[in-house]
């Protein structure tokens, strides 16, 4: 009976991970030709009861951490090498692949997070689990086209030859102008602002999201001793 639980949870573990090959580019095209769509649509599906929602997408955390292992797949292809520390909290941190996409799920989650606060905040609306879910999964779906073309644009600009690191800044700073340029347009819909005005609050989101993500940085370098 044990065995045949097994069996049953191996298939549904294989059936959903193979799914992942559909959804995954499905939802990034979506975000990436229409972004505020597609976080109006992750709205509504909060909406949803939990069985029903996502059906024909990936959710927006599964599909930032997927997107973020597939970034750290292409640095272990391009012979990224990672972090060396003898103290033992660093190896805790740094020792396994798994630690490393945490780490990286926590530092680019930053970003949607600071983004949800901001808009609950302009709106005078209280900061619990319940208001917060919903701005910050539709922020996820934002956040995963630009933590890809960061990701990747980094990995790049490490490597030794020049046209790489050419390319490499030109994506990164690709991806962050279409974040801009997104989140500016989420914030004048979401809070019906003129665009010089929503600009400004994009701006400074971004900069806090920046410097929370420059101090979460200086933390763990700190435990790398």
């Amino acid at each position: 009976m044990d065995f045949l639980k097994i069996i049953r949870s191996l298939e549904e573990l294989l059936y959903e991970v193979m799914t992942w090959l559909v959804f995954y580019p499905r939802t990034m095209w979506r975000i990436a030709t229409r972004p505020l769509e597609t976080a109006s649509y992750s709205e509504r599906e909060q909406t949803d009861a939990a069985a029903e929602q996502y059906t024909d997408t990936l959710s927006p955390p599964l599909l930032l951490m997927l997107t973020l292992l597939l970034a750290h797949g292409l640095a272990l292809g391009l012979g990224a090498k990672g972090l060396e520390t003898d103290s033992a909290i660093g190896k805790t941190l740094f020792g396994s692949a798994q630690n490393l996409l945490m780490l990286r799920a926590l530092a680019f989650s930053i970003f949607p997070l600071t983004a949800a606060t901001t808009l609950l905040r302009r709106r005078h609306l209280a900061i619990d689990r319940t208001t917060l879910r919903g701005p910050f999964f539709s922020q996820c779906y934002l956040t995963a086209p630009f933590a890809l073309a960061v990701s990747t644009g980094t990995v790049l600009m490490r490597t030794q030859a020049g046209t790489a690191k050419t390319a490499g800044a030109a994506i990164a700073l690709a991806g962050i102008a279409w974040y801009l340029a997104v989140e500016t347009r989420w914030f004048q819909r979401q809070l019906e602002l003129p665009a010089g005005r929503a600009l400004l609050v994009g701006l400074w989101t971004f900069a806090r999201a920046v410097f929370y993500w420059f101090v979460l940085g200086a933390v763990l370098m700190a435990l790398l001793g």
